[in-house]
């Protein structure tokens, strides 16, 4: 709901709850615990993206616009794939505990980290801190980079996709959005560069692998060009 890129696991109880309500003619969530109320696009008290109330007020504004049928189906499935979080991440520990409290959901959502790809199956806590502790491997065999640098091509692919998104319907806030949001890609990169060049427990070989990875992402978020308005 907060527009930013992250991981999310598919199939979990959340997204099935959230289609369920969709094939319902019911989207959205209800909004108990607010936390992550920040859009003042419908209302001057922010709301979620992903509450029951946004997501009609924002599928009424699309079904009023003049979209083609392709068009509108694209934009009203991006609003209507939003889980509420604010539930889905917290209920976890609740259902383990045994705590039930009115209004409270039982539909878990999953955020796990990217390196959650090289591990090879399902392991036990201890299995997990013998890996730790480099008593055994239980990753697979794809080539794993470092956590920074996978998070840095997830960003990178997120501004090209919101490029591509806005082009057609560009504002002179999303291009200030756009610019600065590339601005702050080179500035991490430079910053993961310095990071990189601390680490003195990786080889020499990893450091200069990673330092060229990032050499690549620089050239290539230098090169990405950001629209602008065209006055006439």
């Amino acid at each position: 709901p907060l527009g930013v890129p992250f991981n999310n696991l598919r199939n979990t109880s959340s997204q099935q709850l959230l289609q369920e309500r969709v094939q319902k003619d019911r989207p959205g969530s209800p909004c108990h615990k607010k936390f992550l109320t920040f859009n003042t696009e419908f209302t001057e008290q922010s709301i979620c993206t992903a509450s029951r109330q946004y997501q009609n007020l924002k599928l009424k504004e699309l079904g009023n616009s003049n979209l083609s049928d392709e068009e509108l189906k694209r934009k009203s499935e991006k609003i209507l794939e939003k889980e509420c979080l604010c539930e889905g991440l917290a209920v976890p520990a609740a259902l383990v505990n045994g705590i039930e409290k009115a209004k409270q959901l039982k539909a878990v959502s999953i955020c796990p980290g990217p390196n959650l790809a090289y591990f090879s199956g399902t392991f036990s806590l201890k299995e997990m801190i013998d890996h730790i502790y480099g008593r055994s491997i239980v990753l697979n065999n794809l080539n794993r980079e470092h956590m920074f640098i996978n998070e840095l091509e997830m960003y990178v692919n997120h501004l090209k996709k919101e490029i591509e998104e806005s082009f057609e319907e560009l504002t002179i806030k999303q291009i200030k959005h756009l610019k600065g949001f590339k601005s702050s890609l080179l500035d991490g990169v430079n910053y993961y560069k310095e990071i990189f060049l601390t680490m003195r427990l990786e080889t020499e070989e990893f450091r200069q692998k990673s330092l060229n990875i990032l050499e690549f992402y620089q050239d290539e978020i230098a090169a990405i060009r950001i629209p602008e308005l065209e006055f006439v």
